[in-house]
């Protein structure tokens, strides 16, 4: 069935597919993160949410490859849109390394790093986009270097508790306490990178920890963003034309204009009772 919706006969149907090939979202809401810029490629609601929990927990590994080819896009969508400051930090930097946030020691114990294989898919589509676009603009420059860099853990301090259930101002206590940094990070540019954002409580920390030990953060790329409580319901779309008519280029979330649940009202396909690690 499909891993969105429950369609039968499919692993993943067209609608559910294109949710995740629209263009990416700018998160304007995740005040702990304390204005680092997220792109997020779909709100975390409705079949969405289903597909994330689905491929986090394991049950259901043939959305891996779906996964990391929205990443990829988001990548490449990022460095797209990496306006000039941006692009003259990334110029007078090593390079830049593409941090996946840290996942706990149990998660790290099954294998589960979803966030790690997000970023191995981002770090190449940043890199061909960033040669692309500065071809394109007759820019001359060096080659930059792109690295997936899976670079911090969570220490004592950091929160291992899960996220789910929990308020606002609970999540953000969760995950207020930097990560440790295992590796030199000093004068290099960094994208983090996530599966899900909340609150923005575990990007704040992760590049306050990056900042502290010489890195230049310049944003955060996540597969998807949890939309405010309030705009709770709605329909996924019949058309997935209607999704990826438009250019790949980022926008802003507007709840009001989410096509998806905040809820999780797909319970049979949910993964009603799994655990969840949001950011």
């Amino acid at each position: 069935s499909c891993a969105g919706c429950g369609r039968w006969e499919t692993a993943l149907c067209p609608s559910c597919r294109a949710l995740l090939r629209a263009p990416p979202l700018a998160v304007e809401r995740a005040e702990a993160a304390a204005g680092l810029p997220i792109l997020a490629l779909a709100p975390y609601a409705g079949p969405v949410r289903a597909m994330v929990l689905a491929w986090k927990s394991g049950r259901r590994e043939d959305l891996s490859a779906v996964m990391e080819e929205a990443g990829a896009a988001g990548g490449a969508a990022w460095a797209a849109a990496l306006g000039g400051s941006g692009r003259e930090t990334l110029l007078a930097s090593r390079g830049l390394l593409v941090v996946p946030a840290p996942s706990g020691a149990a998660r790290r114990l099954r294998g589960r790093l979803v966030a790690a294989r997000l970023a191995d898919a981002v770090a190449p589509a940043v890199a061909r986009e960033l040669g692309r676009s500065w071809r394109r603009a007759g820019r001359p420059a060096g080659p930059v270097v792109v690295l997936s860099a899976d670079v911090l853990r969570r220490g004592p301090a950091s929160g291992g508790a899960h996220q789910a259930g929990r308020s606002a101002r609970q999540r953000r206590r969760n995950r207020s306490a930097p990560p440790r940094v295992l590796a030199p990070v000093r004068g290099w540019s960094v994208l983090l990178v996530d599966d899900v954002v909340t609150t923005g409580a575990t990007l704040g920390a992760c590049a306050r920890a990056l900042r502290v030990g010489g890195g230049r953060v310049l944003g955060a790329l996540v597969l998807s963003a949890a939309p405010p409580p309030a705009h709770a319901r709605a329909a996924v779309p019949a058309d997935p034309q209607a999704i990826t008519a438009g250019r790949r280029t980022p926008g802003r979330m507007d709840p009001r204009a989410s096509t998806l649940s905040a809820c999780g009202d797909q319970e049979a396909s949910s993964g009603r009772g799994a655990h969840e690690r949001e950011a």
